[in-house]
């Protein structure tokens, strides 16, 4: 990110754009656009940048200028598409601090010089990297994090799960009015013709895309679990003489439990990670021997009766109330009154809530009829589980 000197060199830019702003020129407001994103892009964290450029895809709203932005979008999705697919930004972040010309990635990448330079210009222009020269290049924070493979994972998967529901959403909207997400399948089983955890089971490109990016996100953009509850303190509490036991539910990778022991290396526990075979099997090298992987489907009954914490994490938000209520009753059922329940999930506004917030609740509609959820809503899910469950504290 850059330093404060850098950042109200961008703020004096956009108040002389203004200044120079003149209503009777129609395109008088470029250069406070342009102005106002390059702060925008200074102070947004890479992670950040990368994850709200695949939430932006053409969404047809009524104002011409709109219409076009959000078109441009699409465009540009595509584009990042094909450059990592050409492998221009991995070329690019590999050489990280050279300039590197359209010819030396025609040549690194056997694709056309003139292509290159045409989506390149494209890829400068939005930030992914930096041009330096005629048709010559060189890798940004950007570039660097859009190459790593949670990043690749998460911008195909955003654009090819959901480019297809676009061109079906009418359809959809007209065949299934009024829409009740509890009686009609979700936009994606529409478009696609199976859910979208049957495409994940049968196509192992997209199931290593989903699994890299929920790791790159566990590890880049959530704070750990540790840090907000205080661990120490409640198994202090505890009367038993056997270690804890902490079992982390569709934990995927493990990275949540190989946070806590970094935290912890000290303290004696078992750490039992959850998940389906097939993404234990993907988990990209060996896992402290703390963590112990054990192959779990959520649906069915839970396997470990009266540890002292359940751990769910971005489970939840991936089903509705109905699914929901399933998963949250096999784990209550296996509670002891001193097991507590961790869900790590958004809680939206109940008013004014934030675009990329308000985006994800809307991807998980389209994908798979779930949802993120108003603290009313998690009250009134809980209370529907069996046994009930109540909020001790968010």
């Amino acid at each position: 990110m850059a330093d404060k000197a850098h950042l109200e060199h961008l703020a004096e830019s956009i108040q002389q754009a203004v200044v120079s702003y003149d209503p009777s020129n129609p395109s008088s407001w470029m250069p406070i656009q342009d102005a106002m994103e390059k702060l925008r892009r200074a102070t947004e964290p890479p992670a950040i940048f990368v994850m709200k450029q695949r939430f932006h895809v053409h969404v047809p709203f009524l104002r011409d200028w709109e219409i076009t932005n959000r078109s441009t979008k699409t465009v540009q999705n595509i584009c990042l598409v094909a450059a990592l697919e050409m492998g221009l930004l991995q070329t690019l972040a590999a050489r990280k601090g050279e300039n590197v010309t359209a010819s030396d990635l025609a040549q690194a990448s056997g694709y056309d010089e003139v292509l290159i330079a045409r989506i390149m210009r494209l890829m400068t222009a939005i930030g992914f990297a930096d041009e330096t020269g005629y048709q010559t290049y060189t890798a940004n924070p950007v570039t660097i994090c859009q190459s790593e493979p949670g990043s690749i994972g998460g911008m195909i998967l955003s654009n090819e799960m959901t480019y297809p529901l676009a061109s079906k959403i009418r359809e959809y909207l007209r065949q299934n009015k009024p829409c009740d997400m509890t009686q009609t399948p979700p936009p994606y089983d529409f478009a696609m013709g199976e859910t979208v955890w049957e495409t994940l089971t049968k196509n192992p490109v997209w199931k290593k895309g989903f699994d890299d990016s929920m790791t790159a996100r566990n590890k880049t953009l959530s704070i750990p679990w540790h840090v907000k509850f205080p661990v120490q303190e409640r198994l202090a509490e505890r009367q038993l003489t056997t270690p804890p036991v902490i079992v982390d539910i569709g934990g995927s990778q493990g990275v949540d439990l190989e946070r806590f022991v970094q935290h912890f290396p000290d303290l004696e526990c078992e750490l039992i990670l959850q998940d389906l075979p097939e993404t234990l099997e993907r988990i990209p090298g060996p896992l402290d021997s703390k963590v112990k992987p054990i192959a779990y489907d959520f649906f069915k009954e839970q396997k470990v009766h009266g540890a002292d914490i359940y751990y769910l994490k971005s489970v939840l938000h991936d089903w509705d109330d109905v699914s929901s209520q399933k998963i949250l009753s096999n784990t209550a059922k296996t509670m002891k009154p001193h097991s507590r329940l961790l869900i790590n999930e958004i809680v939206l506004a109940d008013t004014n809530e934030a675009l990329i917030r308000t985006d994800m609740d809307m991807l998980m509609l389209l994908l798979c009829n779930g949802m993120e959820r108003t603290k009313t809503q998690w009250t009134e899910l809980l209370a529907k589980v069996e046994p009930p469950l109540k909020i001790v504290e968010v």
